[in-house]
């Protein structure tokens, strides 16, 4: 026991002696000793030399390390303790070179440098405290996943047992509120029929009137002029009683009747020809004269008589959405959401979309409650079912998708399978994709990746190391463990434990 105790003295001796030279590594303390009183060089052509030359501004040794304490060796190193923040190892160029590098000052002479190392420390004490904060959040949303996990195995395993007549139930839904649908699509298109007849109706009546109008307007006005327009009725008139001679009791076409009008207002006899005809072609015409409104087959062309498109609004047409179509000038009216026929659509729609969820979760059921996958601990990774996960590259992009595939793809259209889901490793740190794509000359593709802890799920990485063999990285929250949390806040407890000690050291070098 006397031994030991003597033993554990001389090491406590020679520890103490190292650590009072000036730059001394405390993981080479032992070799300055200063036993026996030389110094041996530390590593290549062994040297010894008097322990009072080391740190004598003189460079004995080739590896410059009998010169800790000052720059007379290019390739010696300073040791910075740094108390309270972390050592370093500063090369010996930079020792009392009149620029504070150690934040403790200890590379310049004594009272040169203020000690920053607690404001260093407090730099590093705010990083430490964001990394424990973001672990903590990274934890809860680790038990969110299993929370979220255990609900939808829950829901499943209650749907289960009566899914098919659920959706046998459903389809016969869907059925009936579209046969609906196009009931009362049909009636709504012979309303709008009905509409657009009235409204064609209503719109040649007006336009009889117009015509008819104009026409008592230019009679009361040429009745109304002067002497040179007596003189031009009275050539008229004889104009016309030769037309009645030559024509017999033809009634006068409404054409006809306009330009005798014009040819009194201009005193131009001629301006009673149709253009283009002559007089033998007027006698000989005995047809009616087309509608002045009208194309060459009668149909209304869309324009009113000052060149405008025409535009007539259905009854209560400030009640519905239309759309107007220059084309046949056909109206298509979309129904009100709250009529009979949107409240039809909105439901099918709605029916549709429950079917749908319905048949995806019959789909849930084969695959997450009836084969026997591995979902780690807890079920932990079900929560990321049915999610897909990308690493853009320069040229290639590739997807992972949770108990199905991985897939590498080169632009929009040229893909490939590169692994299909086969498990993870015993610690659920690596994900594994086997039996993709047939790759020339070697077999199915593969892939593997690499899971660690993080904020969110993220792919990144994806390469092919070696031909049809490819991994990524992953970083997701269920790999994240409470022991690296644990780790994490031990690491600010000693930070703190240390800064009373820190300061009062501090406060004695500075003495």
């Amino acid at each position: 026991m006397q031994a030991l105790f003597l033993l554990t003295l001389l090491a406590s001796l020679v520890l103490a002696h190292g650590n009072s030279l000036r730059g001394v590594n405390p993981d080479l303390a032992s070799h300055y000793s200063g036993h026996g009183g030389t110094f041996t060089c530390i590593s290549g052509i062994p040297k010894t030399i008097p322990f009072a030359r080391v740190n004598d501004d003189y460079c004995d040794c080739p590896d410059g390390s009998d010169e800790p304490g000052t720059s007379a060796c290019h390739n010696g190193r300073f040791y910075c303790r740094n108390l309270g923040h972390e050592p370093r190892l500063l090369a010996s160029a930079f020792v009392d070179d009149g620029v504070c590098d150690c934040c403790d000052g200890a590379d310049e002479t004594k009272g040169k440098c203020q000690n920053t190392c607690l404001q260093a420390a407090a730099v590093r004490k705010e990083a430490l405290r964001g990394k424990i904060q973001l672990h903590e959040h990274m934890l809860k949303t680790k038990n969110d996943y299993v929370e979220r996990a255990r609900a939808f195995k829950e829901e499943l395993q209650l749907k289960a047992p009566t899914i098919e007549e659920d959706i046998a139930r459903q389809q016969a839904e869907v059925q009936n509120l579209n046969a609906e649908v196009t009931r009362l699509e049909e009636e709504e298109a012979a309303r709008q029929a009905e509409i657009a007849a009235a409204n064609q109706a209503a719109e040649e009546a007006r336009r009889a009137e117009e015509a008819q109008q104009t026409a008592v307007q230019a009679e009361e006005s040429g009745s109304g002029q002067g002497e040179d327009a007596e003189s031009a009725n009275t050539v008229d008139s004889h104009a016309e009683e030769v037309r009645g001679e030559s024509q017999g009791e033809r009634e006068e076409t409404p054409e006809e009747r306009g330009r005798r009008i014009a040819s009194q207002w201009t005193n131009d006899p001629e301006a009673a020809a149709v253009e283009g005809q002559t007089e033998e072609h007027l006698n000989a015409d005995d047809s009616g004269g087309d509608d002045d409104d009208g194309d060459e087959e009668g149909h209304y062309d869309g324009t009113m008589d000052d060149d405008t498109e025409g535009h007539f609004d259905y009854p209560d047409a400030g009640a519905e959405h239309t759309e107007y179509h220059a084309e046949g000038h056909h109206r298509q009216q979309r129904p009100d959401p709250s009529s009979p026929l949107g409240l039809a659509r909105t439901a099918a729609f709605t029916a549709a979309r429950q079917l749908q969820q319905l048949q995806k979760d019959r789909e849930n059921i084969g695959t997450f409650l009836n084969r026997p996958i591995d979902f780690g601990p807890d079920d932990i990774f079900l929560a990321l079912a049915n999610k897909c996960f990308s690493s853009y590259q320069t040229r290639w992009t590739y997807e992972v998708c949770m108990f199905d595939k991985a897939v590498q793809k080169e632009g929009h259209s040229n893909s490939v399978t590169v692994g299909r889901w086969y498990g993870f490793s015993e610690d659920y740190k690596v994900m594994y994709f086997s039996g993709g794509d047939e790759c020339w000359n070697v077999g199915p593709r593969s892939m593997t990746v690499y899971l660690s802890c993080g904020l969110d799920e993220r792919l990144s990485d994806g390469e092919e190391p070696s031909t049809c063999a490819y991994s990524a990285k992953m970083t997701t929250p269920a790999v994240c463990t409470q022991a690296e949390l644990e780790e994490l806040q031990q690491q600010m407890v000693n930070l703190e434990a240390f800064e009373n000690e820190v300061r009062a050291q501090i406060m004695k070098d500075e003495l």
